[in-house]
């Protein structure tokens, strides 16, 4: 009777688990923001922090706000109240997947602290200070481009059907390393 018992709380658990853990898939598929392993968006950049002081900065822990299920991390209190009052203003483009990648239909990890650029009061991200350099020589071209891709491929990355992602640390040959330390990893 006690095994039966037990097997049974056991198998509810890992039901519920299983429940849980295919719900959080769910959220992560439903918008796909280039976030941490632990859920936090654009690597714990502030996002407002472009827009305020033309520069990157690190966020906070303490001072967050859950957007696109994703937490975003904020310099300061004030950061984050612009951030919540009007999120679609201060969110990178793309979910925060590189810019380049996404006009030329694929996914990419973006570098938040030399690779973004702002354009017409709208934030942009890419994959190095060279490929922003570069994308900038065709801006206007690839902004509509990557407009015209984005729900492909952001349909891609919902579904895993994207068959080109590029992670800085699998192109350790292009001399490429992640320049932000990431939240993950902070002391």
């Amino acid at each position: 009777m006690k095994t039966t018992l037990l097997s049974a709380a056991v198998a509810l658990t890992l039901a519920i688990g299983a429940d849980f853990a295919q719900a959080e898939n769910a959220a992560f598929t439903d918008h796909v923001v280039n976030s941490t392993s632990r859920g936090v968006a654009i690597d714990g950049f502030d996002p407002v922090a472009y827009f305020t002081q033309g520069a990157p900065a690190k966020g906070d822990r303490t001072i967050r706000h859950e957007y696109k299920d994703r937490v975003w991390l904020f310099s300061s209190a004030e950061n984050r109240d612009l951030f919540a009052a009007n999120p679609d203003k201060y969110a990178p483009q793309n979910n925060g997947w590189c810019s380049w990648a996404v006009a030329h239909e694929y996914a990419a990890e973006a570098d938040f602290v030399n690779g973004w650029f702002i354009v017409d009061d709208k934030l942009y991200v890419t994959w190095s200070a060279d490929v922003k350099e570069r994308f900038l020589k065709d801006q206007d071209n690839l902004i509509s481009q990557s407009h015209a891709n984005w729900s492909t491929v952001h349909a891609g990355l919902q579904d895993g059907s994207l068959d080109k992602f590029g992670f800085h640390s699998s192109r350790p040959a292009l001399g490429i390393s992640h320049p932000q330390q990431l939240p993950e990893t902070d002391s």
